[in-house]
């Protein structure tokens, strides 16, 4: 499984998240960050405050067989023309967990 994290334009989130919802992708959350993205900056950094772009925090888990579709999913529907318009980062995830306790079977 993995773990998907794109940080895309606001205007362009919505776009992104209809593409993933027709391809079958439920697992997924969206936050509004401030970020830049600069070759040779942070592309967010904590201390910034209000004083970055206004970007959308996509992420994203499913199989290690859908991550290329997934990935240029977001491309395809993320970018801004010509402009420099959000990252993509894809991390494993090694283990999860349901947050309840209930095991099938038990009362």
């Amino acid at each position: 499984m993995k773990l998907i994290v794109a940080f895309v334009h606001p205007s362009h989130a919505g776009p992104v998240v209809r593409a993933l919802d027709q391809a079958g992708l439920y697992h997924l959350s969206l936050s509004r960050v401030h970020g830049v993205v600069q070759p040779d900056t942070p592309i967010v950094r904590a201390d910034m405050g209000g004083e970055g772009e206004p970007e959308v925090r996509l992420d994203a888990y499913c199989e290690d067989t859908r991550v290329e579709q997934v990935v240029a999913l977001i491309r395809d529907k993320g970018h801004v023309g010509a402009l420099p318009s959000g990252v993509i980062f894809v991390h494993p995830v090694d283990q999860a967990w349901r947050v309840s306790q209930t095991v099938t079977g038990e009362r």
